[in-house]
């Protein structure tokens, strides 16, 4: 690498290189993901489409009941750690919480199948009871996601979502070419997907399975203190993100709901962006009193610039590149204005989370969901995948206000724990990224 390069990364500064680097893979994963669902709509009608949405959601669900906080715990015990040794035996802890979560999560999803179909009456019960084995898989993603956050390996991080991406695309392609790409096989193909990457990136992270019942110890009591509310706040969170997948099926059916979860999957690059600049600072912000004014700024530029061009030439680009799914193209405009939020709230999201405020994500996420089962509820039997796309931005809306002001109260708490014990000195956020790298 040359002098000047040398100088010009060193510029740059640590933050927006990593946000690059984890972005740029989120990007060639979301490119992926994008291609993905051209492989879906080119073999699979809406109807089909909107079968493998609606069990998508329910898979994604359900897996969050068994969590009970271990994963966000496990990812902060990781950041607070600073000896090698003990990262890769609190890594090996939670790949074996990790494998038994799976296990569990496949005899659940058998459970609840019988339950879903008498509910919705869809005609899914087998579909997932014979996806049920390989959905032992879904618990990997959270694990590996986690540990890289709470050891602040963002090139593990990005390879991981890349290769996850990569592997599910090439799956949807193969089994489009050979005339099987269904709800079930494309289900299948995508925890399979998780499988593969989570295998490679866990071996890079050299889990040791060494003392393992004293990280058992300290995980659950970090879950008592923060786990559990980040718990509650995490099944609210994704509930009310995937609630309207559940309400469409429930009150339009599949085939909208497959229109609509194609637009959806255009427009999740907004918020990605975001979460991938969040992300980088996490380990960071476990020594800050406050996020750092240029992250903000860099978050909402970014984040109001690619929403306005989202809004702006999204539905010509739909209807051109996809002409079968042009009815979705209106879908864009509201669904910009809902990652426009979602990505505004990230930072104040991955601080808090670091700060170990579990119960402000708690009640943040209880108020989302009563809010967006209220909207969707009003919205949806009226105005169908539209209302439901608005009820989900006004929701992001409400999201992004609760999170400012919880963020406000952090801010004055610790401001005043500060003023209360002057002769300790608050971290600067240079020597905090300068310990980090």
């Amino acid at each position: 690498m040359s002098t000047s390069y040398k100088q010009i990364l060193a510029r740059i500064g640590e933050t927006p290189r990593q946000a690059s680097l984890l972005f740029s893979a989120q990007l060639g994963s979301m490119i992926a993901g994008f291609l993905a669902v051209a492989a879906q709509v080119r073999w699979m009608d809406p109807a089909e489409m909107g079968r493998y949405a609606f069990c998508i959601s329910i898979v994604l669900i359900a897996s969050l009941v068994l969590d009970f906080g271990v994963f966000p715990a496990g990812g902060r015990m990781l950041a607070l750690t600073r000896d090698p040794e003990s990262e890769r035996e609190g890594t090996g802890t939670l790949v074996l919480l990790t494998a038994l979560t799976g296990i569990v999560f496949s005899i659940l999803l058998v459970a609840i199948a019988v339950p879903v179909d008498l509910i919705f009456k869809k005609d899914v019960k087998w579909l997932l009871i014979s996806v049920a084995a390989v959905a032992a898989l879904q618990p990997f993603q959270r694990l590996v996601e986690e540990a890289c956050q709470g050891l602040n390996r963002i090139r593990r991080l990005s390879e991981f979502q890349f290769i996850m991406a990569g592997c599910q695309l090439s799956f949807f392609v193969a089994l489009g070419l050979a005339h099987s790409l269904t709800a079930k096989s494309a289900l299948i193909a995508y925890m399979v997907g998780i499988g593969v990457a989570a295998t490679w990136t866990i071996l890079l992270l050299r889990p040791k399975f060494r003392n393992v019942r004293a990280f058992v110890v300290e995980t659950i009591a970090e879950v008592r203190r923060y786990g559990f509310n980040v718990y509650l706040s995490r099944i609210t969170g994704t509930t009310s993100i995937r609630m309207d997948n559940v309400i469409i099926t429930y009150f339009v059916g599949f085939q909208p709901l497959g229109l609509y979860y194609g637009a959806q999957r255009l427009s999740s690059p907004i918020a990605t962006m975001a979460r991938a600049l969040a992300i980088t600072r996490f380990r960071a912000f476990t020594a800050l009193d406050r996020i750092p004014e240029r992250i903000i700024r860099w978050n909402y530029g970014a984040v109001i610039g690619s929403s306005v061009a989202m809004a702006t030439a999204g539905p010509f680009m739909l209807r051109l590149a996809f002409p079968r799914y042009a009815e979705a193209a209106p879908l864009l405009v509201p669904f910009a204005a809902l990652n426009l939020f979602q990505g505004l709230f990230q930072p104040y999201n991955m601080f808090l989370s670091s700060h170990g405020r579990g119960a402000e994500l708690r009640n943040i996420a209880i108020i989302v969901i009563v809010v967006t089962f209220v909207l969707l509820v009003l919205l949806t039997p009226r105005f169908g995948v539209a209302g439901a796309a608005w009820a989900g931005a006004m929701a992001m809306a409400i999201d992004y206000i609760a999170h400012i002001h919880y963020y406000r109260r952090l801010r004055r708490a610790l401001d005043l724990g500060r003023l209360q014990a002057p002769a300790k000195a608050a971290p600067s956020y240079a020597a905090a990224e300068s310990k980090e790298a």
